[in-house]
């Protein structure tokens, strides 16, 4: 039972080094590091509280490498590794935040192990810490690895110190014994069962929603920009059934088979949406035990192979000639793939939205969770790639940007470097602040709908408290939303409008430990120290605006009757000035420029210009400026006064005005 163990020193720890005692910035008396009872728990199961653990220990000192008999003992709710006080000089450059790690065998009495500190600025250091295996650091003092779970952290202690963490043949470890090839006469063909491992492949935590994105990202990184998906009604005669089509390169018959192989060879470019080669035949079967892909290159005829669980016991795809209903819906006109699936499994549980039946409910799900995962592909802003449109149904998947509201604030972007075994790759994180349920609905002003399906989009469509926290994007499609990982271990209602995207590229794919179904990322204890540092004055903003959300507009100048009258006045006519179903062939020149005006309830600014989300101008005004509010539903119908009221209150914040003016406004 090998393990890695890994600890950020603190102050009153460093005691137990007699360098940190010599250079006079000791306070505690502690001779000893901690170590946590869980940690012990997982490396020791079989200790008792009153046990003192034995431990034979190499480490470092100042000619070389010594080896010392130590204990972990019990203190309370936690453990102390005590008997070493090295008075080597080696320590000297001891501080707190500098990292302990142990790797030690748990299997034997006593256990055998080595460890070894590293500065805070050393390589080392910043390799470990920069690697998704020490995200548990992020919220915890120490973290025990095990097996895989530390695989490249050992190989940078093996690498950084190779006297103390030798590789398996070094005396800390018991060497295993050396493999004896079986005669050939002996060998035994134990092909696997299909259905049993088709079964173990399927279980990769799939929805239907999840799977039918793995099948989208293989479109997107054959360069496809229009997919169709097709969700054929269970009464409709062929069962429970779907198809996925692109108009992406194809493949032909040999690339075909090459894809339908179970750990397929697959070379991925860095901006690739796929990773392990298996989103096809894992998010396939996660749904079903028959499905076929047809694909066609430009020029060429189609290709087309067929898995199915009752046919693989010689492990030979199917390529016999399709069923014409079949053949019909997976029918490619120029070039792309189509993937069908049928016979397809029903969910264990049903979406449950109120008026609508299940499959419409279905619909409905995968509407919302493809234009949440795809929506920078689907709004054009993925560098590198062209815009993609995707229809489910016939209906085209609207984006739903979480962070892309007019009145969300953004805060500065920082570009965190992170070390690789060959390059350094850069993260990109960004916090925002969401604006509140009040700010929404004034937005709309007496569009009660409207500001309802605004508040179910930014809420995600379910609890706006669970939608706060990180949104990681990889290759710009998010793979995992909501919550704030280790960093904080409650969302709090107060902290509900803060976010935080967070991009990275391929590259950083082993360090943060991607998962098969590209659903889940474990970053490292680097990358989330530096997101919680970004992410606190949006969560403090956040609390703040929960805090005064009550009392907007409730005191200062615009307050009262007037502040009322100036609301309704500018979304009364704001309302009106749509023209009627008779008039709008003669006025629509007239009114497609029109700038959008919105009232929002707010006294941190008198006046905002920006682009909203359908591109067009918004003035964005204050209820707390009453006179403005007054000029604006004056004119609110007439664009060319709109635009030059614009280009004023351009100029005015230009020179600096609407500073003076909130500060008059503002509430005393």
């Amino acid at each position: 039972m090998l393990f890695v163990i890994l600890r950020l020193l603190r102050h009153n720890e460093l005691g137990v080094f007699h360098a940190y005692r010599r250079r006079g910035k000791e306070r505690a008396k502690q001779r000893a590091i901690n170590f946590d009872g869980e940690v012990v728990d997982r490396v020791f199961p079989a200790a008792k509280d009153t046990d003192d653990i034995a431990l034979l220990l190499r480490y470092q000192v100042d000619d070389g490498v010594g080896i010392k008999a130590q204990r972990l003992r019990r203190q309370h709710k936690n453990w102390r590794l005590e008997g070493n006080c090295p008075e080597d000089y080696c320590y000297d450059f001891v501080e707190p935040g500098c990292l302990f790690a142990m790797v030690v065998d748990a299997g034997q009495r006593p256990a055998l192990g080595a460890w070894a500190v590293y500065a805070v600025d050393n390589q080392a250091t910043k390799a470990i810490l920069a690697d998704g295996e020490s995200n548990g650091l992020a919220g915890r003092s120490m973290v025990a690895l095990h097996g895989d779970e530390g695989r490249r952290t050992l190989a940078v202690l093996q690498k950084s110190k190779p006297d103390l963490f030798m590789p398996e043949e070094s005396p800390v470890t018991k060497p295993k014994p050396a493999m004896t090839m079986a005669a050939e006469d002996r060998s035994v063909r134990l092909p696997p069962n299909a259905r049993r491992l088709v079964r173990i492949l399927a279980s990769v935590g799939h929805t239907l929603p999840s799977a039918v994105a793995d099948i989208v990202d293989n479109a997107i990184s054959a360069d496809a920009t229009d997919i169709r998906i097709t969700f054929g009604r269970p009464d409709s005669g062929h069962g429970r059934w779907m198809t996925i089509a692109d108009n992406g390169r194809g493949m032909d018959a040999a690339r075909l088979a090459e894809a339908m192989r179970i750990g397929s060879e697959t070379d991925y470019e860095s901006d690739d949406l796929g990773k392990y080669g298996y989103g096809l035949k894992g998010a396939s079967w996660s749904q079903t035990d028959c499905f076929t892909v047809v694909s066609k290159v430009m020029g060429q005829p189609a290709a087309h192979l067929t898995w199915d669980v009752a046919r693989m016991d010689s492990w030979d795809a199917q390529r016999s000639d399709l069923d014409p209903w079949i053949a019909a819906r997976t029918e490619i006109p120029e070039h792309g793939t189509c993937v069908l699936w049928r016979s397809m499994r029903p969910p264990r549980s049903t979406p449950a939205l109120r008026g609508l039946d299940p499959y419409t409910a279905e619909v409905q799900e995968l509407h919302r969770h493809l234009g949440l995962v795809f929506h920078r592909f689907i709004e054009g802003k993925v560098p590198g790639r062209k815009r993609v449109i995707i229809r489910v149904e016939g209906i085209v998947v609207e984006a739903n940007n979480p962070v892309g509201h007019s009145a969300t604030k953004a805060y500065d972007m920082k570009s965190v470097r992170v070390p690789t075994p060959t390059e350094n790759a850069t993260v990109r994180v960004q916090a925002f602040l969401l604006p509140s349920e009040q700010e929404v609905k004034a937005i709309h002003g007496t569009d009660v709908d409207a500001a309802r399906m605004e508040l179910d989009r930014l809420g995600m469509y379910g609890r706006r408290n669970e939608s706060q926290g990180l949104y990681v994007y990889r290759n710009g499609r998010l793979i995992q939303w909501g919550g704030w990982h280790q960093m904080w271990t409650t969302s709090d209602e107060k902290t509900k409008l803060a976010r935080v995207v967070v991009d990275f590229d391929s590259t950083l794919d082993d360090q943060f430990d991607v998962n098969i179904s590209k659903r889940m990322v474990t970053l490292s204890q680097q990358l989330q120290a530096e997101i919680k540092r970004l992410a606190v004055d949006a969560r403090n903003d956040s609390k703040k605006k929960y805090v005064s959300s009550s009392r907007v507009l409730s005191s200062g100048r615009a307050s009262g009757s007037s502040a009322t009258s100036a609301l309704t006045k500018l979304a009364t006519t704001a309302k009106t000035s749509t023209p009627a179903a008779n008039e709008r062939a003669t006025t629509t020149s007239a009114t497609s420029d029109l700038p959008v005006v919105r009232l929002v309830k707010t006294d941190a600014f008198a006046w905002k210009l920006m682009k909203g989300m359908t591109g067009k101008q918004e003035i964005q005004v204050s209820g707390t400026q009453v006179e403005l509010c007054n000029l604006l539903a004056s004119i609110a119908t007439d664009a060319v006064r709109l635009k030059a009221l614009a280009e004023f209150l351009t100029r005015l914040d230009q020179a600096g005005a609407q500073k003076l003016l909130v500060s008059t406004t503002a509430p005393k």
